[in-house]
């Protein structure tokens, strides 16, 4: 009994120490940060304060059921490169990522190519998820690069690039 107490504490403590060193902020009002409001989205993706200043957006909240989808795709990918879209909204200057799904690409050890099967799929969910209810926008893409750390590769901010532009007219037709 005493060793499961003592292997409790150093786990509460271990987690405190992670979530102290990586800005972890436990919200209280759980649903209230999850409420979409479509108008309050639309008049910011109107008002597009990002394009006057690159540096807008200062936090980023990720929900723990978008965070557990995309390392458990990840860990999933094993040595092959993973790709997923996040979806979520904007508030003031926060990003705040409610749920991820993973795409169907095509991941070798060092790329993940996502062919025009990947935009049908990737336009498809977002459309599915609005039928039922889930009005949330993609907001932004992840991608694993196992073994090599947390960087962008000029590939990558390519696929920004045709993301931010997608995101765009995907925005412009669909809100």
């Amino acid at each position: 009994m005493e060793a499961s107490t003592s292997g409790d504490s150093q786990a509460t403590i271990a987690q405190k120490t992670w979530e102290m060193s990586n800005n972890i902020e436990t919200i209280s009002s759980v649903d209230e940060i999850y409420r979409y409001d479509k108008k309050q989205q639309m008049d910011i993706l109107a008002a597009k304060p990002w394009e006057k200043d690159p540096h807008f957006f200062k936090d980023i909240r990720i929900s723990a059921l978008a965070l557990l989808k995309m390392v458990m795709h990840a860990r999933a990918g094993g040595s092959l490169e993973v790709m997923g879209l996040l979806l979520g909204k904007v508030d003031a200057s926060a990003m705040i990522v409610m749920d991820s799904f993973a795409l169907p690409v095509e991941g070798t050890e060092t790329r993940v190519n996502a062919q025009a099967q990947a935009y049908e799929y990737m336009t498809a969910y977002i459309e599915a998820a609005k039928q039922v209810g889930r009005l949330e926008n993609a907001i932004g893409w992840y991608h694993s690069h196992p073994g090599y750390g947390c960087w962008l590769s000029g590939i990558d901010v390519s696929t920004q690039m045709l993301n931010q532009n997608f995101q765009v007219l995907y925005l412009h037709n669909f809100v």
